[in-house]
């Protein structure tokens, strides 16, 4: 494993040395950056975002797949901008539904879902959740930490995911990245 750190220092996570990275620059050409949804009518603007994969080649395309639709683990780790408006509405649904909308997608179970805490008021929440692809022909399968900072101006968030076969392959590794990740508190 290696430890990746994002161009402004306020998260850092440890990736297979065999994964690709894309920064910001990278996924700022995509039409969409990965793992950025809005939620009830509210968007996130990006601080910064890294996009990783495990994919047999390099091509920051990949991201753009549905995770139910991918066969190698995708991923991202971003801090975005919580406007004053926001504020007032941040919640755990939120933190997590701003990553990954799995409500609205076909068929969403929660396998796991628990509090999280960095401490000093990063507090979020830590979730694993399964979802149908939109032809309903395969189950898409994420791991994420969210959390907002101590004055609910950033959300800090971690993800990977898959479709099930390769969740169940790469399931350690996937634990293993989501949870190395840690934010820096000062930032």
């Amino acid at each position: 494993m290696r430890t990746i750190t994002d161009d402004q220092s306020l998260s850092r996570f440890d990736l297979p040395h065999d994964w690709h990275v894309y920064e910001l620059g990278e996924l700022s050409k995509l039409e969409q950056l990965p793992f950025d949804a809005g939620y009830q009518g509210f968007t996130f603007p990006a601080v910064t975002s890294i996009g990783f994969d495990g994919a047999p080649a390099q091509d920051v395309t990949q991201l753009n797949a549905s995770v139910a639709d991918s066969d190698y683990p995708i991923g991202a780790a971003s801090v975005r901008q919580v406007g004053d408006i926001e504020r007032d509405f941040l919640s755990r649904a939120m933190l997590a539904q701003s990553v990954i909308p799995y409500i609205q997608l076909a068929n969403p179970d929660e396998l796991q879902k628990e509090d999280f805490s960095f401490g000093a008021g990063f507090d979020g929440v830590r979730l694993l959740v399964s979802f149908e692809s939109a032809s309903g022909s395969d189950l898409g399968v994420a791991y994420l930490i969210s959390v907002s900072d101590p004055d609910n101006r950033r959300i800090y968030s971690i993800v990977a995911g898959c479709n099930r076969d390769c969740f169940i392959a790469n399931q350690d590794t996937i634990t293993k990245v989501v949870d190395s990740w840690l934010v820096n508190k000062k930032g």
